[in-house]
C-alpha cells in the first residue's frame, strides 16, 4: 500500500508539474500583456511641439498638381532604359509648379547625371549635421488592359465602392506621392520665409525602379566626394496600413529599419537528347523539375527573431486587442506559434525567411525532341539574419543532385539594421510627425521585403529609414505596381502636412528622452 501511494504521488507529480509550469508561463505572459507600455511615447513633451500647420487654402490645388505629375509617364523598363524625354518634361513640371523652391537664395538645385535632381537646402548653422529626404522620379510600366481608369490620366475621381475621392495613376503610391509632398511642404516653408537651422537634402533619382545605379548611385557618390555625412536618411517604404495586422484596428506605421538582400541563382543541367519516341532513361526536364520541386518543398529556414520583425510585435502589443495582445507581448513564449502562422501566408512568410521564387524556366525546343539542356532562374530575397553563403548552401543541399549546377548570377547582402527607439533622433522625428497626424497610430520597426535605391546611400549614414506617410488598406496594397494605382485626396493632404512637420521639427530642440526599456534597441550613439 505504501509503495502504491508513492507511485500515485509520483504519477500525479509527473502529470501536474508540466501543467503547473504551463500555468505559470501563461500567467507571466498575461501579466506582461496587461502592463506592457507604449514603448515609443513614454517621455514628456514629445507631442507638444507647437508648429504652425499648413492652411487648408494652400492645399486646395494639391489634387490637381499631383494629378498633373501622374500624367507624365516617366517609365523605367530596364537598367539604362528609361524615358529620358519624359523625365526632362517632369523636371520642367517641377520648376513650373514650385517656382519659389527653385528661385530661393538658400536652395541649390542640381541636375545629377543628366536626369536626377539633388536639392541642397542650406541651413544657417553649419555645425549641425544634415539629413536627407529621398524619393524617385520614375515609375514602372503598365498593362493598360487591366486598368479601369487611364493609367497616366491623373484624374481625381471617386472610389467606385466607397465614394471617397482619389487621384488615379501610375506612380501615385510608388513614389510620386512622397516626391510631390516633399516639394509642396518645401514650397510652403519657403513662401513663409522659413530657412532651416540645419541643412538638409532632397534627392530624387530617375531610375530607382531599375536598381538606381544611374540616379541614386551618382547622387551618393557626389555626396561622398563632398564629405557629406547624414544624421539620418528617409526614403520610400511601407505606408501606414489599416486592417492588415491582426488584432489592430488602428493605423500601423511599420518604419523600415532594414531591407532584404537578394540573390539570383541559375540552375543548369545537361543530358542525352534524341527523338521523343525513344526517350533516354534519365531526362533533363524531369531532373530540372525535381530540383525546382525540392526548392519549393524545402524552403529556406525560418529566421524569425534574428531581424527586427520579432521586436516589432513588442511595439504593436500595447495597441492590440486580446488575445493578440498576449501573443505580441510575449514573443519569447509564443515564437513557435507566431512562426508557424506567419509561414502559412505569402505576405507574412516573406518576413520570416529568405524567400525563393522560380521566375524563369527554359527547357526544350520542339514537341518531339527530347531536350539536351535546361535552366531555371531562381530569385531569393535574403533575410537580414541569413548570410548569402548560407542561402546558397541550403539550395545545393536540398537540390541534392550533382548533375544540376547551381551558379550565383548576382547578389547583395541585406542592409544593416538601422538603430531605432526613443534615443535615436531620426526615429524620434519620424514617429513624432506620424503620431501628430495619426494620433491613434502605432509605430514599430519593420523590414522592407522589396528593395529601394538606398543601397547607394549606405556610406552616408547608419540611420536609414523607409516609410511613406499615407494610409493604405488591404485592397489598395494590391494596386502597388498593379492596376488602378491611386491615393486618396485625404491621405495626400496629410502626407504634405507630415513632411512639413518633419522639416519644421528637425530644427527644434531635442525633446526630453526617457531611458530606453531594457531589451529594446535604443540606438547606441
Amino acid at each position: 500500500m505504501g509503495i502504491s501511494r508513492h507511485v500515485c504521488r509520483a504519477v500525479t507529480l509527473i502529470i501536474c508539474l508540466p501543467l503547473l509550469v504551463v500555468g505559470v508561463l501563461l500567467a507571466a505572459a498575461a501579466v506582461r500583456a496587461l502592463i506592457i507600455e507604449d514603448i515609443d511615447y513614454q517621455f514628456e513633451g514629445f507631442q507638444s511641439k507647437e508648429i504652425e500647420e499648413i492652411p487648408e487654402s494652400y492645399l486646395e490645388d494639391l489634387p490637381e498638381v499631383f494629378g498633373a505629375s501622374l500624367r507624365i509617364p516617366t517609365v523605367s523598363t530596364a537598367p539604362g532604359d528609361y524615358d529620358t524625354e519624359q523625365i526632362l518634361v517632369f523636371h520642367q513640371f517641377l520648376r513650373d509648379s514650385f517656382p519659389d523652391v527653385f528661385n530661393s537664395s538658400f536652395i541649390q538645385a542640381e541636375v545629377i547625371n543628366s536626369y536626377s535632381l539633388l536639392l541642397t537646402i542650406k541651413g544657417t548653422d553649419e555645425s549641425v549635421q544634415p539629413y536627407m529626404l529621398a524619393a524617385h522620379l520614375d515609375v514602372v510600366p503598365v498593362d493598360e488592359s487591366k486598368w479601369t481608369q487611364a493609367p497616366f490620366g491623373g484624374e481625381v475621381l471617386p472610389d467606385p465602392e466607397t465614394g471617397e475621392m482619389f487621384v488615379w495613376g501610375r506612380g501615385a503610391i510608388d513614389n510620386k506621392i512622397n516626391l510631390i509632398s516633399i516639394m509642396m511642404a518645401l514650397q510652403y516653408l519657403v513662401t513663409t520665409g522659413f530657412q532651416p537651422k540645419r541643412t538638409f537634402y532632397a534627392a530624387f533619382g530617375h531610375d530607382e525602379e531599375v536598381n538606381g545605379f544611374d540616379g541614386a548611385g551618382h547622387i551618393g557618390k557626389i555626396l561622398e566626394e563632398r564629405g557629406v555625412t547624414l544624421d539620418f536618411l528617409l526614403d520610400e517604404g511601407l505606408p501606414l496600413t489599416k486592417g492588415v495586422v491582426k488584432g489592430l484596428d488602428v493605423p500601423v506605421a511599420a518604419i523600415g529599419v532594414t531591407e532584404k538582400g537578394w540573390m539570383s541563382v541559375l540552375l543548369e543541367t545537361e543530358g542525352e537528347g534524341g527523338h521523343s519516341s525513344m526517350p533516354p532513361m534519365e531526362q533533363v526536364a524531369p531532373r530540372l523539375g525535381k530540383a525546382i520541386y525540392n526548392l519549393e518543398q524545402y524552403p529556406q529556414p525560418s529566421m524569425f527573431g534574428t531581424g527586427p520583425e520579432a521586436e516589432m510585435f513588442d511595439y504593436l502589443a500595447s495597441s492590440a486587442s486580446w488575445p493578440y495582445k498576449m501573443l505580441y507581448a510575449n514573443v519569447w513564449l509564443f515564437k513557435p506559434l507566431l512562426e508557424m502562422v506567419m509561414s502559412q501566408v505569402r505576405n507574412t512568410n516573406a518576413f520570416v525567411r529568405t524567400t525563393t521564387a522560380v521566375t524563369m524556366v527554359k527547357v526544350g525546343v520542339k514537341e518531339n525532341v527530347v531536350p539536351t539542356s535546361g535552366s531555371a532562374l531562381v530569385n531569393h530575397r535574403v533575410h537580414p539574419g541569413q548570410s548569402l553563403d548560407d542561402v546558397l548552401r541550403h539550395d545545393i543541399n536540398v537540390i541534392n543532385d550533382p548533375k544540376v549546377k547551381v551558379k550565383v548570377q548576382r547578389q547583395r547582402e541585406a542592409h544593416p539594421v538601422s538603430p531605432y527607439g526613443p534615443k535615436v533622433p531620426g526615429w524620434r522625428l519620424i514617429v513624432s510627425a506620424t503620431k501628430h497626424l495619426y494620433p491613434t497610430s502605432v509605430a514599430a520597426p519593420g523590414m522592407l521585403i522589396g528593395n529601394t535605391d538606398t543601397e547607394h546611400y549606405l556610406n552616408l549614414t547608419s540611420c536609414i529609414y523607409r516609410f511613406a506617410p499615407h494610409v493604405l488598406t488591404p485592397d489598395l496594397l494590391n494596386t502597388f505596381h498593379g492596376a488602378d494605382e491611386r491615393v486618396s485626396v485625404t491621405s495626400l493632404r496629410i502626407a504634405v502636412r507630415w513632411y512639413h512637420r518633419l522639416m519644421a521639427t528637425a530644427d527644434t530642440d531635442v525633446p526630453p528622452i526617457r531611458e530606453s526599456k531594457p531589451g529594446h534597441k535604443s540606438g547606441e550613439f
